[in-house]
């Protein structure tokens, strides 16, 4: 009997078989729970993040709206037109101030403007040119289109301002005579008149 009661009792491996999964049923749980802390500390971060992100455009938003006001207060430019220019201005790199004020001197914000050297709407640009930039321009027609006649305007005003390594003054008179012109009178060193660029920082926006 004795022998037999020896035989049932659980022996020492058994007994450490027992705590060893004990141990690591325990380490599993705190695993599973730390895991499960990471995950909502990286959905807290992930969210903040996002609130960041979400604060940091209203913020732009704001100062651009800001921008804006002040504009529209000094310019009677509607305000579609003053978006898309933005938008162009920010994308090519250009002065949006400067850009608004070329615009009024161009066309006083008149899309159908057109001048008697051909050439048209807000920012009063020609046929043959638009096409170098725009080769699926298929009329003029569609340079009083305002949102594309703006984005042409801004486009070549950006590569005469590499042309004439980011003079705004320069550019502004090959905007206004055309870069032929202008190149000649730079060779044969006659003096550039700015008399275009003065009308464009008088027109009320740039100090």
């Amino acid at each position: 009997m004795r022998g037999d009661y020896l035989a049932m009792k659980p022996s020492s491996v058994d007994r450490k078989s027992i705590g060893q999964w004990i141990t690591l049923l325990a380490v599993a749980g705190m695993a599973t729970l730390l895991i499960a802390q990471q995950q909502e500390i990286d959905r807290l971060r992930a969210f903040a993040g996002a609130q960041a992100e979400v604060l940091h455009h209203q913020q732009q938003w704001a100062t651009r709206a800001a921008s804006h006001l002040e504009i529209l207060h000094r310019y009677d430019i509607p305000y579609h037109y003053l978006e898309v220019l933005a938008d162009v201005s920010e994308e090519y790199d250009l002065d949006l101030e400067f850009m608004v004020g070329l615009m009024q001197v161009e066309s006083a914000f008149d899309p159908s403007a057109m001048s008697d050297q051909d050439a048209y709407g807000l920012m009063q640009v020609r046929y043959p040119t638009a096409r170098e930039i725009d080769p699926t321009l298929e009329s003029f027609w569609q340079l009083y289109d305002p949102d594309r006649n703006i984005r042409l305007g801004a486009v070549y005003f950006r590569q005469l301002l590499d042309r004439y390594n980011g003079d705004y003054r320069i550019a502004a008179e090959a905007y206004n005579r055309g870069p032929t012109r202008l190149d000649g009178d730079l060779q044969a060193n006659l003096d550039i008149s700015d008399n275009y660029y003065r009308r464009i920082r008088a027109a009320g926006i740039i100090d």
